[in-house]
C-alpha cells in the first residue's frame, strides 16, 4: 500500500515569486544534509536570492540561511548570457565517486531575446544547450572533471571566443540526469537536435521532421565506462531514437533512464501534439499525446524504436509535455515512476495534473496499472492550469520514505504563474493497510 501525506511549506504572496524548498544529503552515507530555498520569477531561468542551510541530524535542526552566490552559475559576455548547473548527482558505488550531468545554456543577445526567437522565430536560433560529465571524489566539494559530451567533432567552450560556432552548433545536448548501472558503467540520455540525429541514422530529415529540426530533439544514449588511467568516462553512443513530426510535434525530450532487474534499460520521454504556425507543424489536429518509451537489451548499445508507453494491461499512457522521473526504493527494492497521467484529450503541455506514481514491471518496463496512485490533483479554487509537474524527489535515509517537493505554478491565476504555494509530500511505499 502507498500512503501519501502532503503539507504546504510556502504561502502564495503577491510579487514574491514561487518559493521552493529541496533537501539533499552531502555524502553517500550519513545524515548531514543541505536545504535549498529558491525563488522562481520567470520560466527556465535561474532563481533569485537562492539560500541554503546545513543540518547534521537529518533536518531535525538547521543552521543559519546562507546566500548562494548567483555568479557561480551565470556569466555575461557583452549582451550574451550563459547559465550552468549540475543535474542528477548520483553516487557510483563501484568506482567510489559522484557523477552528474553538467547542463549549460548559452543565450545570444540575452535570455529574453533568445527565448523570444525560440518560440516566435525558430529559424533564428539563439539558444544553445550542452551537456558535460562531472565527477567528484568522495568527500570533495568541487568536481575534478567536467568534460563536454561529444558525439561529433567540435570545440570546447572558450570564454575568450564565446560565440565560436564550432562550440555553439556542435554537440548540443539537453539537461538529462545520468544513471549508474550495476557494473559501475553510466548511461546518460542526450537530447540532440533532430537534424543531427537524422544525419547519424542516415535519414533524410526533410522526410522525417522538416518542421524546425534545429530546435526540436531526438535522443541518443551515451554509455560511459570508467577509465582508471584517465579517471574519466569513455563514452560510446547508441542509435538515435527519433519520432516523426507527424507523431510528436516537438520531437521527444526530457528523457529518463532506469535499469530493470531483468537487465533491460528503459528509456521514457515526453512528446507533444501542440501545433504552432511558426514551426510549420505537420501534426494532424486530434493526434494524441503520450509518454513514449524505448528499451535496450544489449546494455545500451542499441534501443528499440519509440512507441507509446503503456500499462501492463496494454492501456496507453496519455500525457502532456511534462517531465517525469524514476526512483528505486531502498525499503522494498521496487522501481517507481512519478509523472502526469492525463485523459486522451491531453493537448500540448496540459493538463499538468493529477501527479501520479506507479510501480514499474521489472521485466517489460511497463507500468503496473493496479499500483497507479494519485499524489495530488487540482483542488477546489485552483485553475485548470495548475501545474503539478515540475518536482524534485529524494529518499529519507531514516524512514526510507520518499519526499517530493513542488510549487503549484498557475495555481490561482494563469496570468500570475508564480503566485502560488509550495508543497512537500511524504510517500510511504510500504505502508500497512489500515
Amino acid at each position: 500500500m502507498i500512503k501519501v501525506t502532503g503539507k504546504k511549506h510556502s504561502e502564495a504572496k503577491e510579487g514574491q515569486g514561487a518559493v521552493a524548498y529541496s533537501r539533499r544529503y552531502t555524502s553517500h552515507e550519513g545524515l548531514e544534509c543541505t536545504q535549498t530555498r529558491t525563488v522562481t520569477v520567470e520560466s527556465d531561468y535561474p532563481s533569485v536570492d537562492t539560500l541554503y542551510r546545513m543540518s547534521k541530524d537529518n533536518g531535525r535542526t538547521w543552521g543559519e540561511w546562507i546566500k548562494k552566490e548567483k555568479s557561480s552559475f551565470q556569466w555575461e559576455f557583452g549582451n550574451d548570457e550563459m547559465i550552468g548547473y549540475p543535474c542528477g548527482k548520483v553516487w557510483n558505488p563501484v568506482h567510489k565517486h559522484y557523477v552528474a550531468t553538467w547542463f549549460s545554456r548559452y543565450f545570444v543577445d540575452g535570455h529574453h531575446e533568445a527565448y523570444r526567437t525560440l518560440w516566435n522565430d525558430p529559424k533564428n536560433k539563439k539558444c544553445f544547450d550542452h551537456q558535460g560529465i562531472m565527477i567528484w571524489k568522495d568527500g570533495e566539494e568541487e568536481p575534478y572533471a567536467n568534460d563536454l559530451v561529444k558525439y561529433e567533432e567540435g570545440h570546447d567552450f572558450d570564454p575568450k571566443n564565446p560565440r565560436d560556432p564550432e562550440f555553439l552548433w556542435n554537440n548540443n545536448g539537453f539537461a538529462n540526469s545520468p544513471i549508474v548501472l550495476k557494473n559501475g558503467d553510466i548511461a546518460v540520455p542526450v537530447g540532440v537536435p533532430v537534424y543531427k540525429g537524422c544525419a547519424m541514422a542516415g535519414l533524410d530529415v526533410e522526410k522525417v521532421f522538416p518542421s524546425c529540426p534545429t530546435i526540436h530533439r531526438c535522443v541518443v544514449v551515451a554509455r560511459g565506462r570508467f577509465n582508471t588511467e584517465t579517471e574519466r568516462y569513455d563514452l560510446t553512443f547508441s542509435n538515435p531514437i527519433i519520432l516523426s513530426d507527424l507523431r510528436s510535434s516537438r520531437g521527444i525530450d526530457e528523457p529518463i533512464l532506469a535499469e530493470l532487474e531483468s537487465g533491460r534499460i528503459l528509456l521514457v520521454m515526453r512528446g507533444s501534439n501542440v501545433a504552432r504556425p511558426q514551426w510549420n507543424t505537420r501534426i494532424e489536429p486530434g493526434t494524441p499525446s503520450f509518454k513514449w518509451y524505448a528499451y535496450s537489451d544489449d546494455g545500451g548499445a542499441t534501443f528499440t524504436t519509440a512507441e507509446p508507453w503503456h500499462f501492463d494491461d496494454c492501456e496507453v499512457i496519455y500525457s502532456g509535455a511534462t517531465i517525469s522521473n524514476f526512483m528505486r526504493s531502498s525499503k522494498n527494492g521496487k522501481l517507481y515512476w512519478f509523472g502526469n497521467v492525463a485523459p486522451h484529450t491531453a493537448n500540448g503541455n496540459w493538463p499538468r495534473y493529477p501527479l501520479h506514481m506507479a510501480e514499474v514491471n521489472e521485466t517489460t518496463g511497463t507500468l503496473i496499472k493496479s499500483t497507479l496512485t494519485v499524489i495530488d490533483t487540482r483542488r477546489e479554487g485552483e485553475t485548470e492550469y495548475v501545474q503539478l509537474s515540475n518536482f524534485g524527489i529524494m529518499e529519507d535515509r531514516e524512514t526510507l520514505n520518499f519526499h517530493l517537493n513542488l510549487v503549484k505554478l498557475g495555481q490561482y491565476d494563469r496570468a500570475k504563474t508564480y503566485f502560488c504555494e509550495g508543497w512537500e509530500y511524504e510517500i510511504d511505499v510500504d505502508a500497512k493497510e489500515e
